[in-house]
């Protein structure tokens, strides 16, 4: 990359982390990783992270100096930012993760939607923010729904990369540990897909294979006396993605009222385009509805050679939601 070009892309790709205390337990915070862009503005972008990784292993991962998607979004004259929900990343962790694994499932979807909020209200009144358009992955999904449908003034758009949708058959068992654990080389391993994906197909960029799993590793605090590399991560996702499976959903999909954008890879294992279409279908509030299938790709897509794809489509959902009259 020639200098000039480096130098700026560097300059609208630094990130910058806010902590934002929980009201009811100011011990507690949220993280919020944001990349401004090179003008100022008061149009944003949030992304929220799925199950298992926070934003940085994710929306802000850097496969090279400024290059991100939290960066991408930047130099398209967005405020972008993305969300550390309670347990993870660079948030706080719940005491309970301290303890025994048995116990009830933390972060849940209905309080996640609550984090979501409190970080909306940060953009909206510290940021100056008039419009947030919300992305979010795999069972962030829920959650962002579940806020869209309080029908929120500043949300501009909800974007649903990879959402959880009902599938047959499903064996409902619930969940009934506080967290769950994994070392960074087996949730690096499930990346690769390699059962699902053709024989010696390897979507990921190259960046994921040198840099993931060891930024992984370092997300989490490591536990004393648990075995060595392991992670722990809050079991309440895992909850949710059981109800989700099963068809139960902490929101009404009528209830989400803005424009909607259902985009997934043709690998992905949790929606397909049967899955995506009468998933889709249930959100009769929402004003602009679009489903887009990006080939190849996976359930992690953003970490993949097609994310170029995913975000260019994801831009251009917002710009199509901002012309609506």
């Amino acid at each position: 990359m020639p200098a000039i070009l480096l130098a700026a892309a560097l300059s609208v790709a630094t990130v910058q982390t806010v902590h934002l205390p929980l009201p009811q337990t100011p011990d507690q915070h949220l993280a919020v990783h944001c990349v401004a862009p090179a003008r100022p503005t008061d149009r944003s972008v949030l992304f929220v992270h799925g199950a298992s990784f926070p934003t940085l292993l994710a929306s802000g991962f850097a496969f090279a100096p400024g290059d991100s998607w939290l960066a991408d979004v930047a130099r398209r004259g967005y405020l972008a930012c993305g969300l550390d929900f309670l347990g993870f990343g660079d948030a706080s962790r719940p005491p309970a993760m301290a303890g025994e694994a048995a116990g009830e499932p933390l972060t849940r979807a209905s309080q996640a939607a609550a984090q979501i909020a409190l970080a909306v209200d940060w953009l909206r009144t510290v940021r100056g923010m008039k419009t947030v358009h919300l992305v979010a992955h795999s069972w962030g999904t829920i959650p962002a729904a579940a806020y869209a449908a309080t029908r929120p003034p500043a949300l501009a758009s909800l974007t649903l990369f990879g959402p959880i949708v009902p599938k047959a058959g499903v064996t409902d068992e619930p969940v009934r540990s506080a967290w769950w654990n994994i070392t960074a080389q087996q949730r690096y391993r499930q990346l690769r897909y390699a059962d699902v994906l053709p024989h010696g197909t390897v979507l990921l960029e190259p960046a994921v294979d040198a840099r993931w799993a060891g930024r992984f590793a370092a997300s989490a605090p490591h536990v004393a006396g648990d075995p060595p590399g392991q992670l722990r991560i809050p079991s309440g996702p895992l909850a949710d993605l059981a109800d989700a499976e099963a068809g139960r959903y902490p929101y009404a999909a009528k209830e989400v009222r803005v424009p909607l954008f259902v985009v997934y890879g043709d690998y992905d294992t949790v929606v397909d385009d049967t899955g995506a279409a009468a998933f889709l279908a249930r959100f009769t509030g929402s004003p602009l509805r679009w489903k887009l299938r990006i080939d190849p790709g996976t359930h992690v897509m953003h970490l993949e050679r097609a994310r170029h794809s995913l975000y260019a489509s994801v831009a251009a959902f917002i710009e199509a939601a901002e012309a609506r009259p």
